[in-house]
This record gives structure tokens, C-alpha cells and sequence, in this order.
């Protein structure tokens, strides 16, 4: 089994560029650029900036939605059914607030954990696919509001942990992409 789509989870604007939420687009950005791939072209119609990267097996399609992550299932589920992918075939890049910040899990059937991004995607395109989560650690204190914390900047402390781990999350999704879910779950959930 191989994989057509990676998605990486975020909003779409300067506003959110450096938020926690939007871990998922700096990583698939950083991916693509380990890869040299550097130019997402825009897909108006299916709401989506993309990189196809061909393969020996047919194309992997990076992608991220041009809106909101609450709305990212749109688009995920325009690129499957154009493309005619099931959701097995499709991996989701999510930021995760149980894991310290630059930690990975990689799951697969499960729920959406409070996710709206990931609620999103399991509601349009159904269960199967597999989240590749990375921690962006848990809220300052308990009464904060989970949005204010997942829509905040990264300290410049959690920046420079996230920055050293970045490499080793991209060679992990390398490996997930590359292995399969069974080898990569076996290496990285450890």
C-alpha cells in the first residue's frame, strides 16, 4: 500500500502563519523544500495550494486548504473524489496538544481527539486515513481557552525545540511515506 495525498493541516494567512495550529503547514512546507520541491501552485476550484511530486507509482499530491482548518474536509474530499482516492491513501499532518512540542505519533482509526481539522476530514471523506500527529505542547495553565492556546505563537524556546526536531519529523513522514504505516508506527511510536 502506498499513499496519494499528504495533507498538512493549518489556516491560510499571515495572521496564523507562526499559531501552533499550523504546525501541519510548516511541516509539509519544510518537507517539500527537503525534497526541492519550493512552488505551491493554487487550485482555486478545490480550494487547495498543492505540489505533485511524481513517483514510481503514480503521483503524491501535497496539499494544503486556502481557508480554515474547520472547513479542510471540503477540499480533502474534492481532491479524493476528483482524483478518485480513498481515504486509506490519503495522510493528515496535525498538531497535537497531549505531545510536548516536536514530538510525533503516528495513528490510524481513531477518533478525532477534539480536532476540528481532523473532525472535518473524517466527516467528508470517512475513517481510514492516518494522522501523522505532532505535539505542540499542552496549555499554559488550565482555564485557557484551547483556541486562544492552539492559535497562539510558539515561544521563542518552543521555536528553536520545534527547529532541532524538524528534521527528524521529516525523515519520519519519509519513512511513514516510504515503509508503510505498520514499519513507521513500529520506529516512531516507541
Amino acid at each position: 500500500m502506498f499513499f496519494k495525498v499528504v495533507v498538512g493541516l493549518g489556516n491560510h494567512g499571515v495572521l496564523y502563519e507562526n499559531t501552533r495550529h499550523n504546525v501541519g503547514f510548516a511541516t509539509i512546507d519544510y518537507f517539500t523544500k527537503m525534497l526541492g520541491y519550493t512552488i505551491w501552485k493554487h487550485e482555486k476550484a478545490m480550494s487547495v495550494f498543492f505540489i505533485k511530486i511524481p513517483q514510481m507509482n503514480g503521483n503524491l499530491l501535497f496539499i494544503k486548504s486556502d481557508g480554515f482548518m474547520n472547513l479542510t474536509g471540503v477540499p480533502v474530499a474534492k481532491i479524493c473524489s476528483f482524483y478518485k482516492i480513498p481515504s486509506n491513501e490519503v495522510v493528515v499532518i496535525c498538531d497535537d496538544i497531549s505531545l510536548d512540542v516536536g514530538h510525533m505519533k503516528i495513528t490510524e482509526r481513531v477518533g478525532t481527539a477534539g480536532h476540528n481539522g481532523v473532525r472535518s476530514i473524517l466527516e467528508k471523506i470517512g475513517p481510514g486515513f492516518i494522522r501523522f500527529r505532532i505535539g505542540i505542547g499542552k496549555k499554559q495553565h488550565p482555564k485557557m481557552n484551547l483556541a486562544d492556546h492552539v492559535l497562539s505563537n510558539f515561544s521563542t524556546e518552543e521555536l528553536e525545540i520545534l527547529a532541532k526536531k524538524m528534521p527528524n519529523i521529516c525523515n519520519s513522514l519519509k519513512l511513514l511515506l516510504d515503509k508503510g504505516v505498520s514499519s513507521a508506527i513500529n520506529i516512531i511510536n516507541k
